[in-house]
């Protein structure tokens, strides 16, 4: 669903970053909190000894598998119906059968900074500033129109009929059809939504089980749950430190839902892993920071149907998969 180049370790190819940098710098004066107003009160996460020390008795995954993406930077990645995984970035789409061995590599002409995929098998990726659309086997099928130069896709998500694109540059998530025509804007404050915070390139959706739209509001450390008109249903998150809560000026970094509702969350400035119950609260730790290097950014998440968690990590090259204990 997400992304995440080699170079700077965020959620853009290098063009992408500098797109929203620059976007970024001449409107940040019409965001209507900024970050430092919203970060003024939070202790520094990084220089928080405690919290990068893990729990042990928090641990209630375990990691069973790691996956070689074969040096190539991958920003994100994907679970099929059938169990394939498909990760996608650096100049390649990179196909997976399910024990995790290689089936296809897709050379791209340009990098793909998300992915996701639908339940025909059909591929979505973003490409900065537009979404192609690729089958099961890899083969395109097609390019949707540019979402204009201001635009930066950081994540994709599909329901039954909508796909979901947030564009970080334009702090919007925007629905279409699967033909690719627009349907429909979220978080348009000129039409009275409260709008999306985003003061980084991070901005995660994902589709729950009741097939409404979530989305990260991570300048507001929270998760939002949108009806596909636009209508806020629910939230739920809460900016702190501690294991709770989500820390930092902008986060959850990515996040994903399990097949019962329940919300995995990861984290930058301090990378963790959590499990959320599908009221919000907190239930455990996947992985914590001492399980990751020093400055270990864009951990991209997907499930299976058997409920493993899917972690992409760009800093080690692997997809690392982990278990309920």
């Amino acid at each position: 669903m997400k992304s995440h180049p080699k170079q700077i370790h965020v959620t853009l190819t290098t063009t992408g970053l500098s797109l929203f940098l620059f976007f970024f710098s001449i409107h940040a004066q019409e965001q209507n909190e900024s970050c430092e107003q919203l970060c003024a009160d939070l202790p520094s996460a990084a220089s928080d000894a405690s919290a990068q020390e893990t729990d042990s008795d928090l641990l209630i995954y375990k990691e069973t598998k790691r996956i070689n993406l074969f040096g190539i930077h991958c920003n994100g990645i994907t679970v099929v119906m059938d169990g394939r995984i498909y990760a996608a970035g650096e100049n390649a789409l990179i196909i997976f059968d399910t024990d995790g061995s290689l089936r296809r590599k897709v050379d791209l002409e340009g990098e793909a900074t998300c992915i996701a995929s639908d339940e025909g098998g059909l591929i979505y990726l973003g490409m900065v500033e537009h979404v192609e659309v690729y089958n099961a086997d890899g083969e395109q099928r097609d390019i949707w129109v540019s979402l204009g130069s201001n635009a930066v896709i950081t994540s994709i998500a599909v329901s039954s009929d909508i796909v979901y694109v947030a564009d970080a540059g334009n702090r919007l998530v925007m629905g279409f059809s699967k033909t690719g025509r627009l349907e429909t804007i979220i978080g348009d404050k000129n039409k009275g939504a409260p709008g999306f915070i985003i003061p980084s390139p991070y901005f995660d959706v994902a589709v729950g089980p009741d097939n409404t739209l979530w989305a990260a509001n991570t300048g507001r450390r929270q998760l939002e749950n949108y009806k596909p008109d636009g209508t806020m249903i629910s939230s739920w998150g809460k900016s702190s430190v501690s294991i709770e809560g989500f820390c930092g000026c902008c986060n959850p970094s990515h996040f994903a839902l399990l097949p019962d509702g329940s919300f995995v969350t990861s984290e930058k400035g301090i990378p963790r892993v959590k499990l959320y119950n599908p009221l919000g609260h907190f239930v455990g730790m996947v992985s914590g920071p001492d399980q990751f290097e020093a400055g270990t950014v864009g951990l991209d998440i997907s499930v299976n149907k058997q409920g493993e968690i899917l972690l992409l990590d760009p800093k080690k090259g692997h997809i690392r998969v982990f278990t309920r204990k």
